[in-house]
């Protein structure tokens, strides 16, 4: 497996056009889902072409998020019957992803090889694609981290909560053992004060540098929103149902930071915003 890890990322490496981006938890319930699709929304509407890849293979929501009903899935590449590009859909705000699947016990129990394969085709599509998110399944196993080992990059998504941290940590932990120059950022989550949240990333960024010597970029801080699950429930992404809440306004800057740009000044805020409320679903 680590040979083939080492092929995949020199295929990533080759293909420096295309940024891969794992998007990865140490437990579940942590909003990975919520934060790679909203990422996508506000990395799109900076003008990059964004892919979503729901690896969260057997228990797959990003299409549900997306408010589309999937045609094809990652096991019509498996049996054959679709190519890559083929099963590839366009969600909100011209964001286009692949499904995981949902309930399939023959993706949840996807081998090295065909896993392998899939990787390969992503790294290699043809299709005008400036960045991939991989929204990978919570915890640690073999197929997870050879996900993340294939990524340039991988952002590591917590909350407040102890269990989560120590959870994080120990993923952390486990992709250092497998390559220690892997880039990694820090997103905490569902914060309830700013505060608590700054405390926890200096605290998780501290100790993952002195016990690990690792640096971990400390990406950005969402803050808790009772929004956030009614946007699941309509199926639009808060990034468009809510613009102006402040879970919106930090995944914005997020991406804006992913991308090396300044943050947005005020009076941009507004025009964008209401640019994208005049014209926003003409793009899907």
């Amino acid at each position: 497996m680590p040979d083939q890890a080492d092929k995949l990322r020199e295929l990533v490496s080759k293909k420096q056009e295309i940024r891969v981006i794992s998007v990865a938890s140490g437990k579940g319930g942590v909003g990975k889902s919520i934060i790679s699709v909203n990422l996508a929304v506000a990395l799109s509407r900076l003008g990059v072409r964004v892919l979503v890849v729901d690896a969260d293979f057997g228990l797959a929501n990003i299409d549900i998020m997306l408010g589309v009903t999937s045609k094809h899935n990652v096991s019509d590449f498996l049996r054959g019957e679709k190519s890559v590009s083929e099963i590839i859909q366009l969600g909100h705000e011209g964001v286009r992803f692949i499904s995981g699947g949902s309930g399939m016990n023959e993706l949840l129990n996807m081998d090295e090889e065909q896993l392998s394969g899939l990787l390969s085709s992503l790294v290699q599509l043809e299709s005008p694609i400036d960045m991939i998110i991989i929204d990978n399944g919570a915890g640690i196993n073999d197929n997870i981290l050879q996900m993340i080992l294939a990524s340039s990059e991988t952002i590591i998504v917590t909350t407040t909560e102890p269990t989560a941290i120590l959870d994080a940590y120990a993923l952390v932990k486990t992709i250092m053992k497998r390559d220690n120059s892997h880039p990694l950022h820090l997103l905490v989550n569902k914060c309830e004060t700013r505060k608590e949240a700054q405390r926890v990333s200096e605290g998780f960024t501290e100790v993952i540098g002195r016990h690990l010597g690792k640096n971990i970029n400390p990406l950005g801080l969402i803050m808790y929103d009772h929004n956030v699950p009614l946007s699941i429930k309509r199926q639009v992404p808060i990034s468009m149902s809510d613009p102006d809440c402040a879970t919106a306004q930090s995944i914005s800057q997020i991406s804006r930071t992913l991308l090396d740009l300044p943050a947005e000044k005020e009076t941009e805020n507004l025009l964008s915003r209401l640019f994208y409320r005049m014209l926003g679903d003409r793009r899907g």
